[in-house]
């Protein structure tokens, strides 16, 4: 009976210990360690950084701030090994590329910490999952806080998905996500969904311009 009883136990354990290797065989890869390969390319570095986040199928956003007024073209190498190598490997080329993880969101950008205006706080923001990515970004760079922070900075909005109306599309409780005491990159994050990228370029040569679209969608 003991014997039976031993057997029936290792039985369990080993089954148990199975399971979880099953488990652990299907829980996704991080996004630092996932295989990206990237070819010789010239081009900028937001471009570059770009061609990694498709790679690596990421989400989250690029964020890539230019003081250079003449042309801020590169040349790239060709990369092959994981997302945190290839950011590495520019920093060895003399860039800067700093990056955080929020959740399964990756956010990368060339300076110590996020432009001013991701890093702005706002107090409440709407939208919906059945609207445009593009909808939703003019509708939060419209709020209070991030209007106030533009106008603070002389900031100038351009780009074909920042300051054109948008088509509206009917939503219903469902699909409206609401965020409250959020950061300007933390709400682009959600915007994001886990599958798309957003793209944040300031220009600060001559006037303050900036961009915010989303190549991958």
């Amino acid at each position: 009976m003991l014997a039976k009883t031993l057997k029936l136990a290792m039985t369990t354990i080993v089954g148990g210990a199975l399971s979880l290797t099953s488990l652990g065989a299907d829980a996704p890869v991080p996004p630092l360690n996932r295989p990206v390969s990237v070819s010789l390319q010239n081009g900028s570095l937001a471009e570059y950084l770009l061609a990694i986040f498709k790679s690596g199928h990421l989400s989250g956003g690029i964020a890539v701030i230019n003081d250079r007024c003449e042309d801020a073209s590169d040349q790239f190498p060709e990369f092959n090994g994981n997302v945190k190598g290839a950011f590495e490997k520019l920093a060895t080329m003399g860039h800067q590329v700093h990056w955080l993880q929020a959740g399964d969101n990756l956010v990368v950008n060339n300076t110590k910490s996020p432009p001013s205006l991701l890093k702005v706080v706002v107090h409440e923001f709407r939208f919906s999952r059945n609207e445009p990515l593009s909808k939703a970004t003019s509708d939060l760079l419209d709020t209070p806080e991030a209007s106030a922070k533009i106008k603070e900075l002389q900031l100038k909005a351009y780009g074909p998905e920042l300051g054109f109306a948008q088509m509206h599309r009917p939503g219903t409780p469902q699909d409206t996500v609401t965020l409250s005491d959020t950061t300007v990159l933390d709400a682009l994050n959600k915007i994001a969904a886990g599958h798309a990228v957003w793209l944040y370029k300031e220009s600060r040569c001559g006037e303050n311009v900036i961009s915010l679209n989303w190549p991958v969608k």
